[in-house]
């Protein structure tokens, strides 16, 4: 009697269960730098700049533009998934806003900034793990980048400036910095590696480089923010309660909200489940370095 094979366990590599570890702990990094200097390290905000820099290129580095018409062909999913990432949500972080934080107006903005566009490229590790449609989660990475790129600007300018002032010239420049050129940087050089060094050598000892340089320029990132803020102390616990608030509110009603859409569409599971985590998957790098370019010091 022939027995069924065991199937494969799906789990989170080393690195990614450790990342949120070494996050953590860079933050705490950044909290005691920050309470040491007693807040006198803000000219050093250009480590946060560069470091963003260096993430968003990293994220982009792989990213194919090519894949757009494998996410086009799926219409229906497709229509749904930009709707409500770029249509509801959005929406729906600004009106949490208001309702929790409409006295705390940086705060407000901080968490409109943080949950606008969906995060590009980490989700696809979580819809692998629930057996989602990844050939449709790596079809919509294009698909993000390009909306972020046109959207943010208008989103950034409409949403948030309703709550504090934007000078749309600083935007602009923060979009290109933040945005176009890391996307140029990272295109030419996958292109060149792959006419000079081949697949193999991109595929290989550059995509752990990338990985790498990721990583390390996140904590770089995390760290610097921390430490490069006005000192910090605890009359600030309450606002940060606030935003724990609204951000828990805010992952629980997209959670849902994307779990319903589905179910009145009629999706796929795998699709259903692919959406649900592209949606949830928010706090975009690029909209980090906007936000490090747009309010600066």
């Amino acid at each position: 009697m022939n027995m069924p094979l065991p199937q494969p366990t799906r789990s989170l590599s080393v690195r990614d269960e450790t990342k949120p570890f070494i996050l953590s702990a860079a933050i705490a990094v950044g909290l005691v730098l920050n309470r040491v200097a007693g807040g006198t390290l803000r000219h050093y905000g250009w480590i946060v700049r560069v470091g963003l820099f260096v993430v968003i290129f990293a994220v982009m580095a792989f990213v194919e533009i090519t894949g757009i018409g494998a996410a086009l062909r799926k219409r229906k999913p497709t229509a749904i998934a930009i709707t409500t990432n770029y249509v509801v949500v959005p929406l729906f972080a600004w009106a949490l806003g208001w309702l929790i934080l409409r006295n705390y107006p940086d705060l407000w903005a901080g968490v409109i900034l943080y949950t606008l566009t969906p995060c590009v490229g980490w989700y696809l590790i979580f819809i692998d793990l629930a057996k989602g449609n990844m050939d449709w989660g790596l079809a919509m990475l294009p698909i993000d980048i390009i909306l972020q790129t046109a959207l943010l600007p208008i989103y950034l300018w409409l949403l948030v400036g309703k709550v504090i002032p934007i000078d749309f010239i600083t935007l602009l420049r923060g979009v290109t910095l933040f945005l176009l050129l890391p996307f140029a940087a990272a295109y030419t050089t996958r292109t060149i590696l792959r006419k000079t060094r081949g697949p193999g050598f991109v595929n290989g000892p550059y995509k752990r480089l990338t990985n790498e340089l990721k990583l390390w320029a996140l904590v770089a990132v995390v760290i610097g923010i921390f430490a490069t803020q006005p000192r910090l102390d605890n009359t600030h616990l309450r606002q940060v309660g606030l935003i724990i608030a609204t951000i828990t509110a805010f992952f629980i009603g997209v959670f849902m909200l994307a779990l319903t859409i589905g179910r009145i569409f009629k999706l796929t599971y795998q699709d259903t489940t692919a959406m649900v985590f592209e949606t949830t998957a928010r706090n975009s790098e690029s909209v980090i370095g906007i936000a490090a370019a747009v309010f600066a010091g």
